[in-house]
């Protein structure tokens, strides 16, 4: 990774834009037909706009069910469905490599995790070596990074926790006075040649392996 995005302040951020002014809904509408009514055209010449009266109607969406506490991140389904998921069954990724992944995934907020090694092998029940491995395995392959101890940097292009302008932010951080295209590079490993294919699939039929046995 060319740069590193700038660190979560203390407490999770509120945002800086208010959708609804100081004054609550009342101010908003006056806000509004002030707004618009500088910018219509009056119905008749030479009579000016003297009252506009503005309705305004609050749909909410119904928030997502998950599972846990801990809500859900916005994860690349091109990501999960043409390398992870290949790399998994064709054993280009170990199942250590995978778990360490997804587990930090599923932990970060806006990009970011604080967590030891230890305590990732604790969460997984492996040794702590094997996670440190991984995580530099995982490092090469442009997927996270450690900026330092304890402190881990999920790839925003692969899983992030939270809304597009602040991915928006984080990447034109990261892009900043870097050459074109630089960051994030994803350097997914290349899968070994496999000749498996589905139970009961004729010659020709397994669009996702080619001539070679490799995925496609």
């Amino acid at each position: 990774m060319a740069r590193q995005p700038k660190r979560p302040a203390s407490g999770r951020s509120k945002g800086r834009i208010a959708a609804v002014p100081p004054g609550g809904d009342s101010a908003f509408r006056e806000t509004l037909s002030s707004r618009l009514g500088q910018d219509i055209k009056p119905p008749t010449r030479k009579r000016p706009v003297q009252q506009m009266d503005v309705s305004v109607r609050y749909t909410y969406r119904a928030p997502h069910e998950v599972y846990g506490r801990s809500g859900f991140s916005v994860v690349s389904n091109d990501f999960l469905a043409d390398v992870l998921a290949v790399l998994i069954a064709q054993h280009g990724m170990s199942p250590i490599q995978s778990a360490v992944l997804v587990w930090c995934i599923g932990r970060q907020r806006e990009g970011w995790l604080r967590a030891t090694h230890k305590k990732i092998a604790d969460k997984l029940g492996v040794e702590r070596s094997n996670v440190t491995r991984a995580i530099g395995r995982l490092e090469e392959w442009h997927m996270l990074q450690r900026v330092e101890s304890g402190l881990i940097f999920v790839n925003p292009l692969i899983g992030f926790e939270g809304n597009g302008d602040q991915q928006r932010e984080i990447l034109e951080e990261l892009r900043r006075n870097a050459p074109e295209n630089a960051f994030p590079e994803l350097r997914a490993p290349r899968p070994p040649r496999s000749v498996q294919l589905e139970l009961g699939a004729e010659d020709g039929d397994d669009d996702g392996v080619d001539k070679e046995g490799r995925a496609s």
